[in-house]
């Protein structure tokens, strides 16, 4: 099981990372609680990522990592909504703070995926 480990990332500009050698998420321990949830979720989209994936296909390896914490974010809010026709992804990204097109793009198709 993977573990979670905490570190002062004050002045690394590192918000987290994923340690594949020990199985372990390290995140900045100053982060607030819905920014650790998001840097966990996404580093442990990481897990199955090699060193080669990442040094040839760092990007497609970063979508991948905010898929898997889009995915596990969706999942919880949706657990909190009685009909899931009232879900607003707007409102969603707003609450997680995910800006780009890729996103969105990702949450809309995390959605209707979670939701059928």
């Amino acid at each position: 099981m993977t573990e979670i480990a905490y570190f002062d990332g004050r002045d690394t500009g590192v918000k987290g990372v994923y340690n594949k050698p020990f199985d372990t998420v390290f995140v900045d321990v100053y982060l607030d609680d819905l920014e650790m949830k998001k840097v966990v979720y996404h580093e442990l989209g990481h897990k199955k990522h090699t060193a080669s994936d990442y040094k040839f296909n760092r990007e497609r390896c970063e979508l991948q990592a905010d898929r898997n914490m889009i995915h596990h974010l969706l999942k919880e809010e949706l657990e909190l909504i009685d009909d899931h026709e009232d879900f607003n992804y707007i409102h969603f990204m707003e609450k997680y703070d995910l800006k780009t097109i890729a996103n969105e793009a990702m949450v809309i198709d995390e959605y209707l995926n979670l939701i059928n």
